[in-house]
Order: C-alpha cells, then sequence, then structure tokens
C-alpha cells in the first residue's frame, strides 16, 4: 500500500509540474505550442478537453503593424450586441494567411498612401461560431448559411483562414461601403451591387470602396463571397481542411 501511495503521488506530482511548465513566457504571442507539452497522458486529456489548436496561428499585427484591428466579437458591437470572445483580443491567423494579408497591406499602400486594412474578425472558435448559428434559429439553415456557416460543417474562420475586414483612411475613418458589417441585408452581397446601384440605393463611392477592398486582397489570392462584402476566403474550405487544423475553443 506504501509504494502504490507513493506511486500515485508521484504521477500526481508529475503531471502538476508539466502542466505548470507551460508558461506564457515560453509560448510566442501568447500562443501555446503543443511542442512544449509533456507527452504523457494527463496532459494530452487537459489538451483534448480543451482543443487547443493554435499552433501556426500568429498575431497579424505582430507580422505587419499598419494593419489595424477591430474585433467585433470582443465586444458588443456586432450583431449579437454581446461580447462573444472573452480571451481572444487580436486577430490571429494561419501563418501563411498572415503574410498574404501583409501583402495586401503593402500593396493598398502602394495605391493609396495613408489607408489602412481595419480587420473586424479573423480566426473564430467554432464555441463562438454555435453562438452565432443559434442565434440566427429562425432563419432557415439553407439562408442562414448566407451570414453564418454551419459549424457541423466548420468555417475557414474556425482553421483561421478567413478574415472580415474593411479599409480605413489616412485619418483612421472606415471607408463607406454602403452597409455595415455583419448586415444581413441583401444590400451587403457582393452579387447584387448592381442591382442596388441601379435603384439608388448604393452610390458609385460606395461600389468602388468595395472594389478597391477586392482588389487588394484579390492582389493575394483572397476570394470574396457572394453575400458578404467584407469576408474573404485565403482558400477553399477543402483544402483548409486538409491542411490546417480547427480552433473548437479559446484557449
Amino acid at each position: 500500500m506504501k509504494y502504490r501511495f507513493v506511486l500515485v503521488l508521484g504521477i500526481f506530482c508529475s503531471c502538476n509540474n508539466s502542466n505548470n511548465e507551460v508558461k506564457p513566457s515560453s509560448q510566442k504571442n501568447g500562443i501555446k505550442n503543443h511542442n512544449e507539452l509533456i507527452d504523457n497522458d494527463s496532459v494530452q486529456r487537459v489538451s483534448n478537453q480543451y482543443e487547443i489548436k493554435l499552433n501556426n496561428l500568429v498575431d497579424i499585427q505582430e507580422i505587419n503593424p499598419s494593419i489595424r484591428v477591430e474585433l467585433k466579437y470582443a465586444t458588443s458591437d456586432n450583431f449579437m450586441k454581446m461580447k462573444l470572445y472573452s480571451r481572444i483580443n487580436k486577430a490571429y491567423l494561419q501563418k501563411d494567411v498572415a503574410f498574404r494579408v501583409s501583402a495586401s497591406q503593402d500593396f493598398l499602400s502602394e495605391i493609396k498612401q495613408g489607408y489602412h486594412l481595419l480587420i473586424y474578425d479573423a480566426a473564430r472558435p467554432v464555441s463562438v461560431q454555435q453562438k452565432m448559428w443559434d442565434a440566427l434559429d429562425t432563419i432557415p439553415p439553407s439562408e442562414r448559411g448566407k451570414f453564418v456557416s454551419n459549424p457541423k460543417n466548420r468555417s475557414l474562420h474556425n482553421l483561421g483562414a478567413a478574415i472580415d475586414l474593411t479599409i480605413c483612411d489616412a485619418n483612421g475613418n472606415p471607408l463607406d461601403m454602403g452597409a455595415g458589417y455583419d448586415d444581413i441585408r441583401k444590400i451587403a452581397y457582393p452579387e447584387m451591387e448592381s442591382f442596388y446601384l441601379k435603384s439608388g440605393e448604393l452610390t458609385k463611392i460606395q461600389i468602388e470602396n468595395r472594389e478597391l477592398l477586392r482588389k487588394v486582397m484579390r492582389k493575394e489570392g483572397f476570394r470574396n463571397i457572394p453575400t458578404e462584402w467584407w469576408h474573404f476566403n485565403a482558400c477553399s474550405r477543402n483544402q483548409g481542411l486538409a491542411k490546417y487544423e480547427i480552433l473548437f475553443e479559446e484557449p
């Protein structure tokens, strides 16, 4: 019995020490590296429980400080009118995606001096995606999916491979896009711009502002979606799922 007690105590201490070894000071940009975790059953259970998969995600402003960030879901200034991120307060993206966004900023600076990309959302946990999906449960899934991806199918936001953003001028003012961020009305649809331009509900300047955003993002291979002027994908969903890990929860 004595030896069993010592053995259990030793395992308990080992687990505690392993957990304590993963300190913020040893994490680059606050990102937990799985290589730092001691490979034992206890730590692995903790890792699986919280699905911490931020290995390759980076803070975009660490790559390019010229890019502005205003995370809408870290505040109550969003369509749900509540704070959805309790710990994420930076725009995290896959490293290769972040470098492409940085190149888009460089291109924007060349053609519009003093202008900046302004990021509203980047990597988004599946847990938050689920809350957003559930909040729109009065909308049929087929229509709801045009605004919020079904969390069961995963979103490229859940992979750190999609970005919501706009452009701000030299004074820091967001350009007028004719519809706000998170606007679920069809006037926010890029595919409906010609219709609303003809009806007078969108102006030529508003369309030009959207086209400028698309121009700088497409320069680096990002693709806009038909229903949100602010949303750009770095790749297809299948490509993302094959290449990147899913962020299930906030770290």
